[in-house]
């Protein structure tokens, strides 16, 4: 069961908020939105850029987007997620570097609609790492080089900081800033691994110690920190071996990316559960339902498709306003939660529509309880100040495998139950005969 989050604002409005940049797209690639970190980072405003190919932000202009974006749309379609980081231009044609992940967008039917980007402005890592890196080639040695790398990248919140021997020689202000120790502090753990969460101390070590045998591998990568304080963190690190007056040690360039990290969230968030009562949307109900049938598949098991109209629901918009309506349908989902367990999955499917799978419901019966519970609570007077008016359902009710072995089978058994339900009178459920 997916726990109910009541919004008091619209995805539009959350999106808007986001201090990333939020961009979607038509399946032609022409901008549909625009959020205010868009705006940020590429200095468009929103009447400028929608109805404007995404190309416009490539330095390259149409043939680099399509170089870039071409190969991926397969993939996007099928419903993976690409990050496409380089270098974007604005309005003023100022180069940005951006950190940008893409992934498609799916209307109510489940069909692929457009495409959404989610970027971050990392121009000031991208030209510190390049600056390390062309210090790092010349020679690390140099320290007013070093200093200078250094004090730049505290200035542009990048940490960074000298393991030898284990321990840390060497950090900037950015970094002490970033776990809340001092330096003099932060060079007197007695490990780096100190700076690391537990979920990742084994991790951390062993890539040190690859790192430090000369081995060959990815040293750019995720981890999870803890700061003096104990708070859990998200960062991403480049690490690089480096000898210093014949001393070896590893060179370690760190952004926090926590906030990043949860705006990706909430976008994923958003994209998988309706913005109004905060449920499974239809994407995400029949991604389960095609793993509960897998499932079942291999086990031999099965569950309940409990398909559910609501009665009598648009006088309450008719009656009290869209506001009322809205209300009605987050209390409902608020009543359906609470009658399943939280292995199951409540869906809005749209409208006042709604989908529960039950999963393990061996026997009719325990479908049968469930709707007996859903009509109970859903009669109930509603929280609307004034409202007299009482909502009722019609349930129908599938069985896997009884009544279909397939998506497509259990829907169009559940659908048609439901409205044989419908046809009998108001709160009741039924089954395929």
């Amino acid at each position: 069961m997916q726990p109910s989050l009541k919004l008091p604002f619209t995805a539009e409005t959350l999106l808007d908020a986001l201090l990333e940049s939020i961009i979607c797209l038509d399946r032609d690639r022409r901008i549909t939105f625009w959020s205010r970190g868009a705006q940020h980072i590429y200095e468009y405003s929103a009447e400028e850029a929608i109805g404007q190919p995404y190309a416009m932000l490539f330095p390259g202009g149409a043939e680099e987007a399509a170089a870039v974006l071409d190969p991926l749309v397969p993939q996007l379609l099928a419903g993976r997620r690409h990050n496409i980081d380089g270098w974007r231009r604005t309005r003023s044609g100022r180069r940005v570097y951006a950190r940008v992940v893409v992934a498609a967008l799916r209307g109510a039917s489940g069909e692929p609609t457009g495409f959404v980007s989610h970027a971050v402005d990392i121009t000031g890592q991208k030209q510190a790492e390049e600056a390390l890196l062309r210090v790092q080639q010349e020679t690390v040695a140099q320290s007013a080089r070093y200093e200078t790398l250094l004090e730049a990248q505290s200035r542009a919140d990048i940490g960074i900081f000298v393991i030898e021997e284990g321990r840390i020689v060497f950090t900037n202000e950015a970094m002490c800033r970033a776990f809340g120790y001092t330096m003099e502090e932060m060079k007197a753990l007695p490990s780096y691994l100190e700076l690391a969460h537990p979920v990742d101390r084994e991790r951390i070590a062993e890539n040190h110690r690859r790192r430090l045998k000369g081995e060959q591998f990815p040293n750019r990568y995720d981890i999870a920190i803890i700061t003096k304080s104990g708070e859990r963190r998200e960062a991403e690190i480049t690490a690089s071996p480096i000898v210093t007056d014949g001393r070896p040690g590893v060179l370690v360039v760190m952004v926090d990316n926590t906030e990043r990290k949860r705006a990706e969230a909430r976008v994923q968030y958003l994209a998988l559960h309706d913005a109004l009562t905060g449920l499974a949307n239809r994407a995400l109900f029949f991604d389960r339902l095609n793993a509960a049938i897998a499932a079942a598949h291999r086990k031999g098991g099965a569950f309940a498709l409990l398909y559910l109209d609501l009665d009598d629901f648009k006088p309450i918009n008719d009656l009290y306003g869209h506001e009322a309506g809205d209300r009605a349908l987050r209390t409902v989902a608020e009543r359906l939660n609470d009658c399943v367990r939280e292995s199951d999955t409540v869906a809005r499917i749209g409208g006042d529509e709604f989908a529960l799978l039950i999963n393990d419901a061996v026997a009719p019966a325990a479908a049968v309880t469930v709707a007996e519970k859903i009509i109970a609570v859903l009669i109930r007077p509603l929280p609307i100040e004034g409202c007299r008016h009482l909502l009722g359902c019609s349930i129908g009710i599938a069985l896997y495998p009884r009544d279909g072995e397939d998506i497509g089978s259990l829907m169009r058994h559940a659908d048609a139950a439901m409205y044989g339900a419908k046809r009998l009178g108001k709160n009741r459920y039924l089954m395929p005969k």
